[in-house]
């Protein structure tokens, strides 16, 4: 799998918050995975495809392991694989399940806050 340039690998919560908290003016996709998950290989080139598409919208890629156990349950993630959508202004705005089939539904979700189309006001 061809990986796009657009798609960032953070192994670190000092990185997750230099790569997605620092981020100031772009859409930020997350993808919570593990290298032992099944379901979170077969999403992969689903996602890499909507990075493609997207290419003002940073896509970061988290691998779990043992090491940093604690960046995935610090922020609360449930199950693998899961997803994070992050608006430069608003924060996090979506967080769901990201198997196969919820890849239209996140690609439609983060279509909608990189077009304008959600609102994000207080």
């Amino acid at each position: 799998i061809s990986i796009p340039s657009n798609v960032v690998t953070v192994n670190s919560l000092q990185e997750y918050k230099t790569v997605v908290g620092d981020e100031s003016s772009r859409i930020v996709a997350v993808r919570f995975h593990a290298t032992y998950c099944r379901a979170c290989m077969a999403v992969a080139p689903h996602f890499y495809k909507i990075a493609k598409m997207n290419p003002d919208v940073v896509f970061v890629d988290v691998p779990v392991t043992q090491a940093n156990a604690a960046l995935h349950q610090g922020l609360g993630v449930p199950s693998l694989p899961y997803g994070h959508i992050y608006h430069p202004q608003s924060g996090l705005v979506e967080e769901m399940k990201l198997t196969r089939k919820d890849i239209p539904d996140f690609r439609e979700k983060l279509k909608s806050y990189s077009e304008g189309n959600c609102d994000v006001s207080p």
